[in-house]
């Protein structure tokens, strides 16, 4: 049997920051992939048994691509293999520091590495990452592996790639979208090609939830220099997550009573996705009703926060600080 494979590259929370490769713009190319089945090297096979899943670094999974998978009834593997010891390469670094005949490798491997972390500084489109972006990463992969060997200095990262690649040629179905984490592809494509037929990733238009989801992950960075203009567009969004981050930026320009009343509103009404969403805008609604005077009303905003059966870690680390002292201005604020 042929079995078709396309691979969709993922880029963490560097999405937020590309407007035309945003968790959207994913779920756009895995819609034109016309898949069976995905399947996803950012988490291991038994990862959705346990909502906390939703804390990977790979934004675009839980953010658009697994909801559309649960509703459209397309299955999401997870293929992971997890690192054997997380620490290994910077121990392994800080151990070679103190020779100095690896210094100058260490300094090379450095100096090999800085292209793509310069490239990633830039707001990158699919068609950029992979044709600029992956070609460095996979010169710097084989120079690191060339002159550390396979092991704790790479993170087994080929031998954990070539059991993500066997998990996918297992996988039942003749058309098979790999959502990989971008360390991972140089080898893996090169492991797949050997055994399956490689597509090429679809290109697609910006779709209008993929621009709209660009208006919202800039809002998410709070970075704007024109607020009131970013406030005008986001009411342009018939979404709670847009009032959410207006509010947000009302609170940063201290307009505290209007962006209470914004998501007091939001809290009447349905605000259950995206997924960070009902845990960042409670824990946020108990602040500023900590700033109104409202003590009461907050430790019960911040109490429905620990109640979710999932929240984002800051959102719960706001609400347990909530619940223990009352959120002033000079407060550590709730990210986004």
């Amino acid at each position: 049997m042929l079995v078709q494979v396309i691979l969709i590259p993922l880029m963490g929370p560097l999405h937020l920051r590309f407007p035309l490769y945003n968790a959207v713009s994913v779920l756009d190319i895995v819609r034109a992939s016309r898949a069976e089945r995905l399947a996803t090297t950012a988490l291991p096979a038994d990862a959705f048994t346990n909502p906390s899943w939703q804390d990977t670094e790979e934004i675009a999974l839980p953010l658009a691509v697994a909801p559309w998978s649960g509703r459209m009834r397309v299955p999401l593997h997870g293929v992971g293999e997890p690192s054997p010891d997380r620490a290994a390469v910077d121990d392994l670094h800080r151990y070679l520091l103190h020779y100095s005949s690896m210094q100058t490798v260490l300094q090379e491997l450095e100096a090999r590495r800085r292209p793509c972390d310069s490239l990633l500084k830039e707001a990158l489109t699919l068609e950029r990452i992979q044709n600029e972006f992956l070609p460095l990463l996979q010169e710097y992969q084989e120079f690191r592996e060339t002159v550390l060997e396979e092991g704790p200095a790479t993170d087994w990262l080929r031998s954990r790639v070539r059991v993500m690649a066997k998990r996918i040629v297992r996988l039942p179905g003749k058309r098979i979208v790999v959502l990989a984490s971008a360390d991972h592809l140089p080898f893996l494509s090169a492991i797949l090609e050997e055994y399956l037929t490689l597509l090429p990733t679809p290109s697609v238009r910006p779709s209008r939830e993929s621009r709209e989801r660009s208006l919202l992950d800039f809002a998410f960075r709070n970075e704007t220099a024109d607020p009131l203009s970013l406030v005008e567009q986001l009411r342009q969004l018939d979404a709670a997550e847009a009032r959410y981050h207006e509010a947000n930026i009302l609170l940063t320009h201290d307009h505290v009573h209007e962006a209470l009343a914004i998501l007091e509103e939001s809290a009447r009404g349905d605000f259950h996705h995206p997924y960070f969403l009902p845990g960042y805008l409670l824990s946020r609604l108990g602040q500023l009703r900590d700033l109104n005077g409202d003590r009461q009303g907050a430790k019960r905003a911040y109490r429905a926060v620990l109640a979710l059966s999932y929240a984002p870690p800051e959102a719960l680390e706001a609400a347990r600080e909530g619940l223990v002292r009352s959120f002033a201005r000079h407060s550590q604020d709730t990210d986004g």
